[in-house]
């Protein structure tokens, strides 16, 4: 399995800081080794698109999140990365994510 970053999500996780950096790039270590994340470190969004997945880090200037789908025995695409704002994923970033999972053809 492969991790693929689109552009978009590339120039995103510039904004984030070297440590939150450094545990996305760790915990996608894991998942493509095949270790299952679950909470309080990655969360499903089964209600946004099958198969998407929320990684939520903290770092020195907050809440960071990153947003990935994994295909089963192809690859995992991260999809778009985010400081966290308001405590619920509203409604543009949602439809963000469609637009961004629909433009892979998934």
């Amino acid at each position: 399995m492969e991790i693929v970053i689109l552009k978009q999500a590339k120039r995103e996780l510039r904004d984030a800081t070297p440590n939150v950096i450094q545990d996305v790039f760790a915990l996608f270590d894991d998942l493509v080794a095949g270790k299952m994340l679950s909470m309080p470190i990655s969360r499903p969004l089964p209600s946004i698109a099958r198969g998407l997945h929320e990684l939520r880090l903290s770092g020195e200037r907050g809440e960071y999140r990153v947003f990935y789908v994994i295909r089963v025995g192809d690859a995992i695409y991260v999809i778009h990365a985010t400081e966290k704002k308001k405590n619920e994923l509203d409604r543009k970033t949602a439809e963000l994510l469609k637009t961004r999972i629909r433009s892979l053809g998934l």
